[in-house]
């Protein structure tokens, strides 16, 4: 018989242990390497230090499943309690979300104006009434990391990648370039640029979009370098390339195509189009292809809730810490259109009947600085909701009088292009999607320093491969996108790296040395000025450790054998202002590490 979906992945992972390993008493080591502990404050920052997230929550839906109830109620002793001795199993890396199940999930479509109206007025007014408070997320593993799921996949974060497999993204196989001639035989269904749907000659089905003529090449670079980035993240994404094309190369239908909503397109429709798009040096026009994903699609999922009808989905979307923490990539390329209509459910048959649900994010076509109708509006993408009324109540008690940081906002050396897309003004906590996105505002700061540590391998090597798939021609417009990603990317870095600990990935070696690695200092933010660690071996006692560097952004040290069970060892940067790596490690004859947790102050370990 299965476990119920979601109880082998949370519930065994923490707090699940003998009582002999919490009970039995830990030889105290010479004295020499003991020392008694100092149980007051260290600092006058506490879990509610000034500068750390805490997400405001809005209200999830009644009758949660037994088993979310159950890891609600952990994470709260959890937090109350501060301390978290973990399961002697080995991590958990990957999330049994995938089990096979009938019947198929009905199609689900997500009105656009009613989405922003619920998040903007509804959802908002219901809030004011409630009483909440931040949680963690409830999908973490015991190193403080998300498993594989059909959410997502842990690729640069945890394996190192190329520059060029960056660059490659999710994309196998020839363009669609090389599979000519293409057959028109779709419409594009969603979007506010104009397209087709197209078949290869190899039968690869694409979605054909062109950009906006105001600018030009910018929803396909986004599109492209969107994908990629979130590739490389972890994210499920579709393979959206460049490509150009003369009209001779499409196969145009002979009759008039019609999509279930109505939308028609004709051979006369599409030869009109192309004839008014802009053309590169060779005659052809630039567009993005985007591939079909594999399965059948059920529409949108939401970044909140539960879909009723997947026995799988038992995580409250809205706190998945991969959701909350997409709030910080999308900063990165101000994805401010991240909503659920962005976003594709698709089913994969397993056979026999029975198959299971992929989630994807789909379009980034309006990133990287894409204009709206109103210029008013579009200087304020980012820095406000759509519809802010916190924003307005300023405006009119300040008569205007107070600049904001959109009033300054201007076209760079590149033109219009990437419209007020800039690094100069941007600060990533503050930042705003168009209009509140639930997972966004249950952001925790631990979801965010999870995206940062993650953003941190992605290099400016990697990043130049990422932007050279966007096939830019002019050279400034090239540069000032490079400039503009890394300046944005260091300010991501230096916000969430440098408050909870940047120490991550322990690793153990020959003779008893654990290593972690500094994600601050392999980022450029400098090295861990006076590195020391902690082994508390006692209520009352601890050993300081000698602490060395490693390879590259490594620190190291020896951990003594104090017998067995569970030992608390703080990892400290020196840092001002950041807090340390805590490990819980099994004594023994073979040291391990069972989990980690990254406190939000330095508050000593509650005794164990």
């Amino acid at each position: 018989m299965h476990d119920p979906p979601g109880q082998k992945r949370h519930a065994a992972e923490r707090n699940e242990h003998t009582q002999e390993e919490l009970q039995e008493a830990a030889p105290v080591p010479p004295q020499p390497l003991a020392q008694p502990l100092d149980r007051s404050s260290h600092s006058a920052l506490g879990g509610d230090a000034a500068g750390l997230v805490h997400g405001a929550l809005i209200a999830r839906r009644a009758a949660p499943a037994l088993v979310g109830v159950g890891i609600l109620a952990i994470a709260g002793l959890l937090a109350c309690s501060g301390a978290r001795p973990f399961t002697t199993k080995p991590v958990i890396w990957e999330d049994d979300d995938r089990r096979p199940f009938s019947p198929k999930p009905e199609e689900s479509f997500v009105p656009l104006y009613w989405d922003g109206a619920d998040h903007i007025f509804f959802r908002p007014f219901a809030r004011a009434w409630l009483l909440e408070t931040g949680h963690p997320a409830t999908n973490v593993n015991a190193l403080d990391e998300v498993p594989d799921s059909s959410w997502f996949t842990n690729r640069i974060g945890r394996n190192p990648m190329t520059a060029e497999e960056v660059g490659k993204g999710p994309c196998q196989g020839p363009s669609p370039s090389e599979q000519l001639p293409w057959k028109v035989v779709g419409v594009k269904i969603d979007g506010a640029n104009p397209g087709f749907q197209i078949k290869t000659s190899t039968g690869k089905r694409y979605v054909i979009k062109f950009d906006a003529v105001q600018q030009w090449g910018r929803a396909s670079t986004g599109d492209v370098v969107g994908s990629r980035l979130y590739h490389a993240a972890g994210y499920h994404v579709p393979c959206n390339r460049v490509v150009h094309l003369h009209t001779d190369q499409l196969e145009l239908p002979a009759e008039e195509i019609k999509d279930p909503g109505g939308k028609t397109l004709t051979k006369e429709r599409i030869v009109e189009l192309m004839a008014h798009l802009p053309r590169e040096k060779d005659g052809t026009v630039r567009a993005m292809a985007s591939e079909f994903l594999p399965g059948k699609p059920l529409g949108p999922w939401d970044y909140d809730g539960k879909r009723k009808d997947d026995p799988n989905d038992v995580i409250w979307h809205e706190d998945r810490r991969e959701l909350r923490g997409s709030r910080i990539i999308g900063a990165w390329v101000n994805h401010h259109d991240a909503r659920s209509q962005n976003t594709l459910a698709m089913w994969a048959d397993d056979g026999g009947g029975k198959g299971h649900v992929e989630h994807y994010i789909i379009d980034w076509g309006d990133t990287l600085g894409g204009l709206m109708d109103w210029d008013s509006v579009s200087r304020r993408v980012g820095y406000t909701y759509y519809i802010d009324f916190g924003q307005m109540a300023l405006d009119f008690w300040t008569f205007g009088a107070v600049e904001r940081p959109w009033e300054r906002a201007h076209f760079g050396p590149a033109g219009p292009i990437w419209g007020y897309f800039d690094d100069a003004e941007f600060e990533p906590e503050n930042w705003h999607v168009g209009y509140p996105n639930s997972a966004f505002s249950r952001m925790e700061e631990e979801d965010g320093a999870w995206m940062a540590r993650i953003l941190s391998h992605i290099d400016d090597a990697a990043l130049s491969k990422v932007i050279d798939e966007a096939q830019l021609a002019e050279p400034v417009v090239r540069s000032e996108l490079e400039r503009i990603l890394r300046g944005r990317r260091k300010k991501i870095l230096e916000r969430y790296l440098l408050r909870l600990s940047s120490l991550d990935r322990p690793q153990l070696r020959e003779g008893r040395q654990l290593c972690v690695e500094d994600r601050a200092e392999a980022a450029g933010l400098g090295a861990a000025p006076s590195p020391a660690a902690r082994l508390y071996v006692s209520a009352n006692t601890a050993a300081q450790l000698a602490v060395s560097r490693g390879g590259p952004n490594e620190l190291c040290m020896v951990v003594p054998d104090l017998g067995e069970g569970q030992k608390v060892l703080d990892i400290t940067t020196g840092r001002q202002g950041q807090f340390p790596l805590r490990l819980w490690v099994l004594g023994g004859d073979t040291l391990r590490v069972l989990g980690l947790d990254r406190p939000r102050d330095d508050q000593l370990p509650p005794a164990t």
